[in-house]
């Protein structure tokens, strides 16, 4: 009887991940995993409830559904599922095109005010993957986070001939500024902006297009920590974005921030970030500090920091961050807690090239390839047809081998090998 192999190879997007299989045939032919069929309204609407969650716990204010951005949101989630594009831009003349930017996608949709912020994603098959691979990434995560923003509208797609090929799309607005747009414009004297409406010379009252700006930012806390204190389920891993933070690097720790909201700010002066693993006691010693100054890509403003731990964090630990800065001289501490993913079946670390290992039919394991180095990932990985494998994070398995499985057999990746022996 032939013993097939089995290879998955993995398709990278933002923090988000596609599984093909291959079985290894003498004609060597490639079939792709069947994926399942999403429920689109239901992903929707998990989707907000899942970012209003996160800024719920950290005392932020929630944001309401906006049927216009939600439009200017799908429009582009189709745009990026028919041309197979992962960017905020969309280019004249390809299908489904409704205007280069997000703001013109908007104004496009109804949308009276320019100011908007997007974040998306694409290759991810529910709300949850979406929404944790942006937390993820830093640039992205700092726009779920403003403190200037109360609507949204959400956009999801599946090619129904290639379910791998989905987009998920998050459209954030500020209805106070909106309604400015939406009223008639100022006549009188003294300051005005112009440049922020459909109109591009509509005219609004200086005073009230910062009052507009500033009653979100008034309601909401006064520095935002993420991961928040107390939160569980944190992913110990960072993988990539576009741009890339961290562009010497494939995989690092998952990054913690900090926020300042510059309606009670007007000047910060960090003095340290630290990250300390509470069982060892240990400082995290290898870290990167990004900030306005050191952010390679200058999406930073002066209010935004985070730092990246350069190896993975653990899994089932609990870290504590301490926050050092000054304002006005006065020197202010805060320090606060998380804990990272527990594994919910057994874990097995695989620290060398090559190792054997012992496991049992029908049992699930997670094998968790500890990086070698920061450009580790698995990008295909080899075992036989009786075994079950899926991923976890491009780092780790979840191996169950079958009832008919061999007694013994590998697993096998670029840079790994894995001799299992069932029992």
């Amino acid at each position: 009887m032939k013993r097939f192999i089995i290879l998955l190879v993995i398709l990278f997007t933002l923090s988000s991940l596609s599984v093909y299989a291959g079985f290894f045939s003498p004609d060597a032919k490639i079939v792709k995993r069947q994926l399942p069929k999403m429920d689109i309204d239901y992903e929707k609407s998990s989707a907000l409830s899942l970012l209003n969650d996160i800024r719920e716990a950290m005392g932020m204010n929630a944001l309401f559904h906006n049927d216009v951005l939600a439009r200017a949101a799908e429009a582009h989630a189709h745009y990026l599922v028919r041309n197979r594009v992962t960017s905020h831009n969309e280019t004249p003349g390809f299908p489904g095109f409704t205007g280069e930017t997000p703001a013109k996608r908007a104004l496009h949709a109804g949308y009276s005010s320019t100011q908007v912020l997007e974040n998306l994603s694409t290759k991810n098959l529910d709300a949850q993957s979406s929404i944790d691979g942006l937390f993820s990434a830093i640039y992205h995560r700092f726009g779920f986070l403003n403190v200037g923003i109360d609507e949204i509208g959400v956009g999801a797609v599946q090619d129904e001939r290639d379910r791998g090929n989905t987009a998920f799309v998050y459209l954030m607005g500020n209805s106070e500024l909106n309604a400015l747009c939406s009223a008639p414009p100022f006549k009188g004297y003294g300051k005005y902006v112009y440049g922020v409406c459909k109109e591009k010379d509509q005219k609004i009252d200086y005073k009230r297009f910062t009052e507009a700006q500033n009653y979100v930012k008034e309601h909401n806390p006064k520095v935002v920590f993420y991961p928040y204190d107390g939160q569980e389920d944190v992913p110990p891993a960072f993988y990539s974005e576009i741009p890339d933070p961290l562009p010497d690097y494939d995989v690092s720790g998952f990054p913690v921030s900090v926020l300042f909201n510059d309606f009670y700010f007007k000047k910060i002066s960090l003095e340290s970030f630290r990250l300390y693993n509470v069982k060892s006691g240990k400082a995290v010693n290898l870290t990167r500090l990004l900030s306005k100054e050191s952010d390679p890509h200058g999406r930073f403003n002066a209010y935004e920091f985070a730092l990246f731990p350069l190896k993975r964090l653990e899994y089932d630990t609990t870290y504590r961050a301490v926050l050092v800065y000054r304002e006005k001289g006065k020197r202010i501490k805060h320090q606060w807690h998380f804990h990272t993913r527990k594994p919910f079946e057994t874990l097995i670390r695989i620290e060398k090239r090559e190792i054997s290992i012992d496991l049992k039919r029908g049992k699930s394991y997670w094998l968790y390839f500890v990086p070698l180095n920061g450009h580790e990932i698995i990008r295909h990985i080899e075992f036989p047809e009786s075994v079950n494998v899926s991923f976890i994070d491009t780092n780790t398995l979840r191996v169950t081998p079958m009832q008919d499985a061999p007694r013994s057999f590998d697993i096998k990746s670029e840079q790994r090998l894995v001799h299992v022996q069932l029992h």
